[in-house]
């Protein structure tokens, strides 16, 4: 295993990988929290206030529904869209999440890709290309979130974004957030963000961002599996000795 240290080139590609891993985690609200209950001692529902208290209450019940959760993994397909795309590029794969700050991506097609997140350390493998890209995020784990404007949970992006919330009228559907940039330094990086919302397990579902220059990332997520077993080692990468290690200084980067 060989190793190198350099500021980060590539950092933008890691620091959004990173926004979404923490933004989503998934939307992250795996934060405690305690939603207000009706008089009977039942959930508030979205649907059964009114309007101007329906997002207040989508973001408590996402809290108190998802603090119980221990452990999470959902297939995913990521769809990029760019002016330097001739079409838009796919890719598939697994997400995992473990309380309280372990995500990993795991893309397996077209390309092999894990991207692990473990406390304050990040590292992606690309595995065709036999090379891991470690960024120690440390300290700097809140300043990366607001770089980008996206923080560890809903309540978080609605201190940064102008939201608007759609409740549709088939209860099947999910709920819809739409989020425009409230800062300019946030609109710097990101023209705005779409999250659809499962009515019913208050999971994230959806999730689209639009980049300054215009490009699109959405990523739709399916076959949730909440609070099973994810083997530690899951949290683990088994490199070969001939991988090659860049260590990125996000002291030299994000300034």
């Amino acid at each position: 295993m060989t190793r190198s240290t350099q500021s980060p080139s590539l950092l933008p590609a890691a620091v959004a990988a990173l926004s979404l891993a923490a933004a989503l985690a998934l939307v992250a609200a795996f934060a405690p929290g305690a939603a207000r209950a009706a008089g009977d001692g039942e959930l508030e529902d979205p649907y059964d206030v009114e309007p101007g208290r329906r997002l207040d209450v989508l973001v408590e019940r996402m809290r108190l529904e998802q603090e119980a959760t221990r452990t999470l993994e959902a297939s995913f397909v990521q769809r990029k869209e760019s002016a330097l795309l001739l079409e838009p590029d796919l890719a598939t794969g697994v997400f995992f999440y473990a309380a309280p700050d372990n995500v990993r991506w795991e893309y397996d097609d077209p390309t092999p890709i894990s991207l692990l997140i473990t406390g304050d350390h990040m590292r992606t493998w690309y595995r065709d290309l036999g090379q891991v890209e470690e960024v120690e995020i440390g300290r700097h784990s809140q300043r990366i979130l607001e770089y980008l404007g996206a923080g560890s949970s809903l309540a978080t992006l609605v201190e940064y974004f102008d939201v608007r919330l759609t409740l549709p009228g088939d209860r099947s559907r999910p709920l819809h957030l739409d989020l425009d940039p409230k800062f300019e330094r946030v609109a710097r990086r990101l023209q705005g963000m779409n999250i659809w919302v499962d009515s019913t397990t208050y999971l994230p579902v959806k999730l689209r961002y639009v980049e300054a220059d215009g490009d699109v990332t959405e990523y739709e997520f399916s076959d949730f599996r909440v609070n099973g077993e994810i083997s530690s080692d899951r949290f683990e990468l088994d490199l070969p000795a001939d991988v090659h290690v860049r260590t990125i200084d996000l002291n030299r980067g994000l300034r």
